[in-house]
């Protein structure tokens, strides 16, 4: 199981989530710093405690403002794995400014989880 992770109140387009296994997820926005409107891809980098890649995993996105009790305006999805371990993410849109949060779920052979990943546009 991933661990949550609160970025904290900022627009960073760079997150890194641990889990309790020390695996890692890395996650790259092409759109630095985020900003509300802009439909952009983001990168999912996702390896092993000892630094392998995790190939062939099955990545979904779901998320919304838990303020405002609505989701995300797009229906974002991992539409291909570019490197071993490093997945693309397209048509993420944050149409509001205020408090996001994001579930990120990767089922692979080895074991399924899931990271939480919050912060403040």
């Amino acid at each position: 199981m991933w661990l949550p992770f609160t970025n904290g109140w900022s627009q960073s387009a760079t997150f890194t989530v641990r889990t309790n296994q020390n695996s890692t997820l890395e996650i790259f926005s092409q759109l630095d710093p985020l900003t509300i409107n802009t439909i952009h891809n983001w990168e999912l980098v996702f390896n092993t405690a000892d630094g392998f890649p995790i190939s062939g995993a099955q990545v979904s996105v779901v998320g919304g403002m838990p303020d405002h009790d609505h989701g995300l305006p797009t229906a974002p999805v991992v539409t291909r794995e570019i490197a071993p371990g490093r997945y693309l993410l397209e048509g993420i849109r944050f149409h509001m400014p205020g408090r996001w949060l994001l579930t990120i779920d990767v089922d692979c052979d080895q074991d399924s989880q899931s990271a939480s990943l919050e912060f403040q546009l």
